[in-house]
């Protein structure tokens, strides 16, 4: 494989220059926009856990990996923009199970060795049937959907009343996954193409996903020291 080998996949690049993508490479912004807000969140916060505390730097190394990819279009550029996103994914899964399940961490890695072989096996079976390499993504909208219907379902109250943020950010993915995928169907009529739309709407996301996360810990924090640390709270009634 020629790592240094030019990839040519959105509307909007139309050479090999460094700056062929300007939107593309500028929409960026938005993860270090929601990187910079979920810091400011927890800021006046003390004692965050390291978990916690990672998922600002994680959107971070988000739009700096998808930005080298935006502008070195290059395909070890390409595991830039792959590598973080993918990460974030299952981190954020880990952090979902640990801090709205209770589960240890070695559980919760089980978890997210189910999701990715679900993802792998959803991948080899239907992946090619979405347009522009979007089937990958598919696993995720789905993973978000099941989330928030069992929220919905949660017998405890303070799980139960953040069900809406996720349903909130299975409906942002929904769109910013769409936008992916007909980037270049369009590019005939649009040359500017639509992928811009898809990191836009992805830093929406990973800082609602990131602002759950962070309210369900200081909802447990609340609970007093033992769910601070991540075990299941007591059930709550109502």
């Amino acid at each position: 494989m020629n790592w240094s080998e030019h990839l040519d996949e959105y509307c909007e690049r139309g050479s090999a220059a460094f700056w062929a993508e300007p939107v593309n490479a500028v929409s960026n912004l938005a993860f270090l926009v929601a990187a910079f807000g979920l810091w400011r969140v927890l800021r006046p916060c003390p004692r965050v856990p390291t978990s916690i505390a990672l998922l600002a730097p994680g959107m971070a190394l988000i739009g700096i990996g998808s930005f080298a990819f935006h502008t070195l279009a290059t395909r070890w550029s390409q595991v830039l923009d792959v590598l973080p996103i993918t990460v974030f994914v299952l981190f954020c899964l880990a952090c979902f199970l640990r801090w709205f399940h209770g589960l240890g961490w070695r559980r919760c890695a089980l978890g997210v060795a189910a999701f990715v072989a679900f993802t792998a096996v959803f991948g080899a079976l239907a992946g090619d049937l979405v347009p522009n390499r979007s089937g990958m993504y598919v696993p995720v909208l789905l993973l978000l959907a099941g989330l928030a219907v069992t929220l919905r379902g949660s017998g405890e109250a303070g799980r139960a009343a953040q069900w809406r943020e996720f349903a909130v950010a299975a409906v942002v993915f929904a769109v910013a996954l769409a936008a992916r995928t007909v980037d270049e169907g369009i590019c005939g009529a649009f040359p500017l193409g639509t992928h811009f739309l898809w990191h836009t709407l992805d830093g929406v996301l990973v800082f609602l996903v990131s602002r759950a996360l962070v309210r369900r810990w200081r909802y447990l924090a609340d609970q007093g020291p033992a769910t601070a640390v991540g075990e299941r709270p007591a059930p709550v009634s109502g």
